[in-house]
């Protein structure tokens, strides 16, 4: 006798539920029974796949940067140049999209992504596969001449995401819900939009001479 179809797409349907009822009642409220009623399965079900809620927090997450990173893969193959700007919209569109989710206090997975060194760890092989992605990019922006010769891509990929921290979660200050009572969501929304273009900006015209400033940096250590 064939399974039946929720069976064989059990993970993917627990998945689905889980994430949906963390959207809407958020993460702390959210019960497996509640997963596994609006999953359409048993309770027992789930502990087949998950040992607990927070396995299953961990899996959407998972399942966001897969999802992520293979937009990141397609778009890379329909890249024109100049890929500078290419790159630049990646960044902005990248720390709009988490600022939208992570507004809503609820896409718990998508603030975990960004603030738990566990979480990072535990997805690191998809975060390097984001890193390799970019450096492609990179790669290709030198072959058009658009930045100077670097030699490690990924390692530049890498420092240019260290940079950006500031415009993701936890967010500072000057871009907080909580603290910035003088500004609505819009407005703050769009002042982190600004400043995030702005400084990726300034990163990206960086590299037009990069190569150069580490070799005088080097140059005056040396001397020193």
């Amino acid at each position: 006798m064939a399974r039946p179809k929720k069976q064989i797409n059990r993970r993917t349907d627990i998945l689905d539920a889980a994430q949906n009822l963390f959207t809407i009642n958020g993460f702390e409220k959210t019960t497996i029974d509640e997963i596994a009623k609006y999953s359409g399965i048993g309770k027992g079900s789930v502990y087949l796949d998950f040992k607990n809620k927070d396995e299953i927090l961990l899996a959407v997450a998972e399942r966001h940067v897969i999802l992520l990173v293979e937009q990141l893969e397609l778009q890379l193959k329909n890249a024109r140049a100049p890929y500078l700007e290419f790159l630049k919209h990646i960044y902005q569109y990248h720390v709009i999209t988490v600022f939208d989710m992570a507004l809503s206090h609820t896409q718990n997975h998508i603030v975990l992504i960004h603030t738990s060194y566990q979480v990072k760890q535990k997805l690191s092989h998809l975060l390097e596969r984001w890193l390799i992605n970019i450096a492609c990019i990179l790669e290709k922006a030198e072959k058009n001449r658009e930045i100077k010769y670097f030699d490690d891509y990924k390692k530049l990929a890498s420092l240019i995401q260290i940079s950006l921290q500031g415009f993701y979660p936890p967010y500072n200050i000057k871009y907080s819900t909580g603290c910035r009572t003088d500004l609505t969501k819009e407005e703050l929304r769009s002042l982190l939009l600004a400043d995030a273009s702005t400084v990726i900006g300034i990163i990206l015209s960086g590299l037009k001479n990069v190569n150069n400033k580490i070799k005088e940096y080097n140059n005056e250590a040396k001397i020193d």
